[in-house]
């Protein structure tokens, strides 16, 4: 062999890469050049590749979205202003705005027995006054519905259970006593211990209903709190509309099979019912 020949660069083939053995360096790995290559093609991996174009399609298709949900709207809002030109009867919270009629009568929650309730008929009390308000809210002839006395174990419980009570609408909570809200003159103390008997509202009046519940531990105890302030005081007719065979005593809602003896008089539904007639 020449010194020529054996000064020149020799070619081998390692791995199917041809690499230059040059004099007086170490040879170039294989793997190592076929790493780097396959990091340079494959710098965009198929899986990033779908991800690049689902993302593509995502914003193309951006206008024909916005188009979609506008075409969606206006066909809602054809459908609404058509079932109000038909005049169709709509219950519950489909009902249409212009059929309701609000009551001038005023309905008062008497919250002020919070001392005498444990927690658990605080969180009853809590559960009737929600549902009152519901259906008030659902009324066709909505009364002007008060909260008084609003505080203690009952504004925490909603606190801590109802959080969205402070954005309750139609309704006035008061932390003040009703003596301290509305005119002694104006108030009627609705209590099934009064002797007098309530045939007809007055819309001039504010009727209170006393929020206790209290399984019948504090008999009369909404009676004595009237003569005490010196209010009027009145029984509904229970007995002309509703067949009872114990002492006329109803949770607000007036709901059916409830546990609770609780010394509330009807609900805002039945007052709703006895305006309309």
């Amino acid at each position: 062999m020449s010194s020529e020949s054996a000064l020149e660069p020799k070619m081998c083939s390692l791995n199917q890469e041809t690499v230059v053995l040059e004099k007086g360096k170490p040879p170039i790995q294989g793997n190592h050049l076929s790493q780097n290559s396959l990091k340079t093609e494959d710098a965009i991996s198929k899986r990033q590749m779908k991800k690049l174009l689902k993302q593509k399609q995502w914003e193309d298709q951006r206008d024909l979205r916005k188009q979609k949900r506008k075409e969606k709207r206006q066909k809602r809002k054809q459908e609404r202003e058509t079932q109000g030109e038909q005049k169709i009867d709509i219950t519950g919270r489909k009902r249409i705005c212009r059929e309701i009629q609000p009551s001038s009568v005023r309905l008062i929650i008497d919250c002020s027995f919070d001392n005498l309730m444990a927690l658990q008929d605080v969180k009853k009390l809590n559960k009737q006054i929600r549902r009152c308000y519901a259906e008030n809210r659902r009324a066709t002839h909505p009364v002007q519905f008060y909260l008084t006395s609003h505080g203690g174990q009952l504004k925490n419980n909603m606190d801590e259970y109802d959080k969205g009570w402070v954005n309750w609408k139609d309704i006035q909570i008061h932390s003040e006593h009703y003596k301290d809200t509305l005119k002694t003159e104006e108030l009627v103390y609705l209590t099934s211990d009064s002797p007098e008997i309530l045939n007809e509202l007055d819309e001039s009046k504010a009727y209170i209903i006393g929020g206790l519940v209290d399984h019948n531990h504090h008999k009369g105890i909404t009676y004595k709190q009237a003569l005490e302030h010196g209010i009027k005081h009145a029984q509904l007719p229970l007995g002309n509309f509703v067949k009872m065979n114990s002492r006329k005593v109803l949770a607000v809602n007036h709901e059916k099979g409830s546990s609770a003896s609780c010394r509330w008089l009807p609900s805002v539904s039945m007052y709703t019912t006895l305006i309309r007639r």
